[in-house]
C-alpha cells in the first residue's frame, strides 16, 4: 500500500493526506460533541431535603409533560393547585392531594409562557403571559382564565414599550393587580378589571449597586396592607404600602456575596410570616426578623412558592438551566415539591 501511494502524484498523495487527517478530526470531534452532551444531559435528579428541625419535604405532583417548566404555583380557592407550563402554555390543575394532575383545556393555544399566576376575587386565574419561552424576547400581557374555564386577555401597557420581561403577579384586598417586570423594573397595577394600568413602584437606586434592579416575586400581606417584592439580583425583599407606595427594606444580603439566595418568588402566610425561594441556591426560607431561616433545599430550580394554611408550602421546580443551556436535557420529571412545616 505504501509504495502505491509512492506512486502516485505529489498532489494526489497531499489530497489522500488532507481527507484523512479530515476524517480522523472530525471523528475526534463527534466523539468530543458526543461526550459533552452526555455529560451535559446526565446532571442528577437530586431530591429536596428538609434543612430546619420539624419539617418535612416530598415530591407532591409529577407533571405529565417532559417540557412543563413550571415557572409559579398558586392555590385556587377550592384547594387545587394551579402551574403553567413556561415553554409550552400549558396550564395544569391539581387535585389538592396531589394525585391527579388535569391540562387545562385550550390552554396551549392561548398561552405562549406560563411566567406568574394569581387568583382573582372572583375565582379566575390571571397568567403573566411572556408570549414566548425565550427570555431574549421581549413581550408579554395578562391573561384571564375564568371560572368557565374561557380565556381572554385581561391586562397590557399601552406604551410602545409594553412588558419587556414580565414576571410575577399578584392582588391586594380590593382587587387590585400587581405586575412586576424585569426588564422594565418597574411593578404595574391595573384595577380589578385590568383596565387603567399605571407604573406603581419602581426599585430604590441602591448606592454602588452593580448587579442591577430585577423585581421578580409579588405577594400581599393582609397584615400591613403592603406588597412584599423580591430584587433578584440584589437579594433584597421589600415591603411596599398599597396606599401610598413607600417601600421598607426587610432583608438585604451584602453585596457580591458568594452566598446571595438571589430571591425568586416569595408569599405569606394569613399572620404575615414571610416565605421566600431562594432560586440562586434552590432553597426556601423564611424571613425571622432580619435574618432568613433556610427550611429546606436541594431543589432543582426553586422559583416560586405559594403558603397553604396550616402548615404547607408548595414550591416549583423550574429547572430553568435547561431553557438557556439548550444541550442540556431536564431532570424529568418535572414535579412540585411539598414542604410540610410542623413544628418550627
Amino acid at each position: 500500500m505504501l509504495r502505491n501511494l509512492q506512486a502516485l502524484r505529489r498532489s494526489q498523495r497531499f489530497l489522500i493526506f488532507v481527507l484523512l487527517f479530515g476524517g480522523a478530526l472530525l471523528a475526534l470531534l463527534a466523539i468530543t460533541a458526543v461526550l459533552i452532551f452526555g455529560a451535559l444531559g446526565s446532571n442528577p435528579r437530586t431530591r429536596a431535603m428538609p434543612q430546619a428541625a420539624g419539617v418535612t419535604v416530598r415530591e407532591f405532583a409529577i407533571l405529565p409533560d417532559d417540557d412543563v417548566y413550571p415557572a409559579s404555583v398558586a392555590v385556587a380557592p377550592d384547594g387545587r393547585l394551579f402551574t403553567g407550563s413556561y415553554k409550552t402554555g400549558a396550564i395544569y390543575a391539581i387535585s389538592p392531594d396531589g394525585q391527579q394532575v388535569t391540562e387545562v383545556t385550550g390552554s396551549r393555544e392561548a398561552v405562549g409562557a406560563a411566567a406568574g399566576l394569581a387568583f382573582a376575587p372572583d375565582g379566575s386565574l390571571l397568567i403573566v403571559d411572556h408570549l414566548d419561552s425565550d427570555v431574549r424576547i421581549s413581550g408579554g400581557l395578562v391573561k384571564r382564565l375564568s371560572p368557565l374555564g374561557e380565556f381572554s386577555d385581561f391586562a397590557m401597557i399601552e406604551d410602545e414599550r409594553g412588558f419587556v420581561l414580565p414576571h410575577d403577579i399578584t392582588v391586594d384586598a380590593a382587587g387590585r393587580v400587581y405586575v412586576s417586570d424585569r426588564g422594565r423594573d418597574e411593578v404595574w397595577r391595573f384595577e380589578a378589571d385590568g383596565t387603567n394600568g399605571a407604573v406603581w413602584w419602581s426599585s430604590p437606586q441602591v448606592a454602588g449597586n452593580q448587579a442591577g434592579y430585577e423585581p421578580n416575586g409579588l405577594a400581599f400581606d393582609p397584615v400591613h396592607d403592603a406588597l412584599i417584592i423580591t430584587d433578584g439580583a440584589q437579594s433584597i425583599l421589600y415591603r411596599v404600602a398599597v396606599s401610598d407606595g413607600a417601600a421598607e427594606v426587610l432583608y438585604q444580603h451584602p453585596p457580591r456575596s458568594a452566598d446571595a439566595p438571589g430571591f425568586g418568588g416569595v408569599t405569606v402566610a394569613p399572620d404575615g410570616t414571610i416565605y421566600v425561594a431562594a432560586l440562586a441556591l434552590n432553597r426556601i426560607a423564611r424571613l425571622d426578623g432580619d435574618s432568613l431561616t433556610y427550611l429546606a433545599r436541594d431543589f432543582r430550580g426553586a422559583n416560586d412558592v405559594v403558603f397553604v394554611p396550616p402548615d404547607k408550602l408548595y414550591v416549583t421546580n423550574f429547572d430553568q438551566r435547561s431553557l438557556v443551556f439548550t444541550l442540556e436535557s431536564p431532570r424529568l420529571p418535572f414535579a412540585l415539591d411539598v414542604v410540610e412545616l410542623g413544628g418550627t
